[in-house]
């Protein structure tokens, strides 16, 4: 008796492969802290503390889309710094 072949003719031709999804829509906590040139365990303590950026739960796994890294990176941008601006000379 022939072994079967794993994956089958059939399935391999239904299959949509990673490269036609085009760019990728999400990133993992290492990826996203890398972006935002922060350690992961620092964008793990804004999760929970609910001041970092979006992010989705996929049962276990979190993860974030790109542009909302982007909308919280704008929402960073800050003029001037906060308080008093007295003269420092």
């Amino acid at each position: 008796m022939a072994k079967s072949r794993w994956p089958s003719p059939d399935i391999i031709s239904r299959a949509v492969m990673v490269d036609d999804l085009g760019p990728i829509p999400f990133v993992t906590t290492e990826t996203a802290a890398r972006f935002l040139a922060l350690s992961p365990h620092s964008l793990e303590c804004y999760r929970a503390k609910g001041t970092g950026p979006a992010f989705y739960k996929f049962g276990k796994a979190v993860r974030y889309a790109l542009p909302d890294l982007e909308a919280w990176i704008a929402q960073c941008r800050h003029g001037q710094t906060a308080g008093n601006l007295r003269r420092l000379y």
